[in-house]
């Protein structure tokens, strides 16, 4: 089963001509693909390319001659990979980083990117920006942006007896509070990204967020998964 969206990165000059050599070609002898330009602008001192799968599945690149790198590197020339789709073997052995660990510009533009896609695909999302937003890492995964959007959508996200719009406008009160955006990537991986759709794991995941609304309604700061001396971890501890 394939993780939420993460960024990898290959340190290094890149070029057009490297990046259809080591990265489309492969991809497209294996799966059919195009390369295409990105919908948005990438970010000032960046190139970036938007690669479209014939299955469905998207990628992008964005390469730069010198930036400060993600977190706990030295920086320099390099590039950026963020898909859904198979990687490259010429990135195979490349770090993974989330989306608050690689140069903001760089995150930035790449949510743009999805975001735009997201609202494409399913329009529903688009009167819920911060949950759109929260959830990108899953609902654009490999295996898992089928079951997590259907979820949401045909499930009410796990409540029984109610709609889709009020499970959404729900969650999207829950998640503009801002509370969780520091633990998006962690929270959001909790809904999964199988291709199975496990009604009652997915809805048990989402009662950590009821309860975060319950918490932040009554005034209190929260922090998921806190570490215990047992080396557990809790959620929500008082």
């Amino acid at each position: 089963m394939a993780r939420p969206l993460r960024f990898r990165y290959a340190p290094g000059s890149w070029s057009e001509d490297r990046l259809r050599s080591e990265v489309f070609d492969p991809l497209n002898e294996n799966l059919g693909a195009t390369m295409n330009e990105p919908w948005y602008r990438p970010p000032s001192g960046y190139d970036a390319v938007r690669f479209e799968v014939a299955n469905g599945d998207t990628a992008l690149f964005a390469w730069t001659d010198g930036d400060d790198g993600p977190d706990g590197t030295d920086g320099g020339p390099g590039g950026y990979w963020l898909g859904n789709t198979e990687t490259p073997s010429s990135l195979w052995r490349t770090e993974k980083y989330g989306f608050t660990e690689v140069p903001y510009p760089v995150s930035r533009w790449a949510e743009r990117e999805l975001l735009a896609q997201l609202r494409e695909e399913s329009p529903w999302l688009t009167e819920y920006d911060h949950l759109a937003w929260f959830f990108l890492p899953v609902f654009l995964s490999k295996d898992g942006r089928e079951t997590t959007r259907s979820f949401f959508i045909d499930h009410a996200a796990g409540f029984p007896d109610t709609t889709a719009d009020d499970a959404l406008q729900h969650y999207e009160s829950v998640l503009s509070t801002g509370a969780l955006d520091d633990y998006r990537e962690e929270m959001a991986g909790k809904l999964g990204t199988s291709e199975h759709l496990d009604l009652t794991r997915m809805t048990a995941a989402m009662g950590e967020f009821n309860v975060a609304k319950l918490l932040i309604d009554a005034g209190y700061e929260i922090t998921p998964e806190i570490e215990v001396t047992t080396g557990h971890s809790i959620d929500f501890p008082g």
